[in-house]
């Protein structure tokens, strides 16, 4: 441990800001498991599941922090109420999930730091910045976490299953990746989630997960769907220095393992927004048909036929016709 007030030398600076995010290491694998009373095979893999590379055997890793959440685990079990099969299962989601969490506050915390602190001033900085962080976005996370479970239960007592599935893309992305523009990209993608984060929870869906350059949503009905993605085609178009974006939605069963959806519903959606020109939203028939006595314009397309699909009919849909007042003229 380095001890207060004393100047970190920049080598050392990486290892200073672990041991305040996660503790001091003291334990090796065998050590961690054998102090938190779990079989040694177990929390390889709960490790595993993580998202986090093996760590050699005899290696000097593990913190208190491991510790404790692996007793908590352990007390927990001893309940009989959550199964070990389950506590895996939890483990591979919030890996996937926070770790994207983790790397976008990485790229934050690089910019507070810069190259690394140099000074007792600067460190002593960076150590109450941290410390500030880590205690409210510990606080945050929970607030969050149970904010978005009571949600998950509320949509589960909807009689409507979740049936609408789209998907929406930038138009272009693999050319501006090798072109001048790259540098833009991050801030351009950041507003694409943005924009159809905001209009697709307006709506009462929601971002099911980002793929890239590409969003994958749900929604709880045809008009829902078709209206956020109406407008976010429309929000993109309005804006000059924005790429074009192409959405497909498709409706139909679909099958849901822990937090995502699968299915040729989503396959179809899928395959539909690569079928869309730049700008354009296409549904499927099923969509189409539910959109007729809606105010939006909806039009049928030639089916096209779609790889492992076979023919399938498409529409396309725009926004609602801009009524003129009364008594205006000029070209109609």
């Amino acid at each position: 441990m380095t001890e207060p007030g004393a100047s970190i030398p920049e080598d050392d600076f990486f290892t200073a800001v672990s041991e305040q995010i996660i503790g001091w290491p003291r334990f090796t694998p065998e050590e961690v498991a054998g102090t938190a009373g779990i079989d040694y095979e177990e929390t390889e893999r709960l490790w595993s599941e993580l998202g986090f590379p093996p760590v050699a055997p005899t290696e000097v890793f593990f913190t208190d922090a491991d510790v404790e959440v692996l007793r908590t685990l352990r007390e927990l079990r001893s309940t009989g109420l959550v199964a070990p099969e389950t506590t895996i299962t939890m483990a591979r989601i919030l890996g996937q999930t926070l770790s994207r969490v983790a790397t976008a506050q990485a790229q934050t915390m690089a910019e507070v730091a810069g190259e690394g602190p140099g000074t007792p001033e600067e460190e002593a900085d960076l150590a109450g910045y941290l410390d500030t962080v880590l205690a409210s976005f510990d606080r945050f996370l929970g607030y969050v976490w149970r904010r978005h479970l009571v949600a998950a239960l509320r949509r589960q007592r909807d009689s409507r299953p979740t049936e609408v599935v789209g998907f929406a893309d930038i138009v272009g992305y693999t050319r501006l990746t090798a072109g001048e523009a790259i540098d833009t990209l991050p801030g351009l993608v950041a507003r694409f989630q943005e924009i159809a984060s905001q209009h697709l929870t307006e709506a009462g869906g929601r971002v099911l997960k980002v793929i890239g350059d590409a969003v994958m949503f749900v929604a709880p009905d045809p008009l829902s769907a078709a209206g956020a993605a109406v407008a976010v085609s429309s929000t993109t178009a309005e804006d000059p220095g924005f790429p074009d974006v192409r959405i497909g939605i498709a409706m139909g069963p679909v099958v849901e393992v822990e937090g995502d959806i699968y299915g040729e519903t989503v396959n179809r959606a899928s395959r539909l927004v690569e079928l869309a020109h730049p700008g354009t939203v296409v549904v499927d028939d099923a969509m189409g048909n539910a959109l007729l006595d809606s105010d939006l314009r909806v039009r049928p397309m030639k089916p096209r036929r779609l790889k492992g699909l076979g023919m399938v009919p498409t529409w396309v849909v725009r926004p609602p016709r801009t009524r003129r007042p009364v008594g205006a003229t000029g070209p109609g």
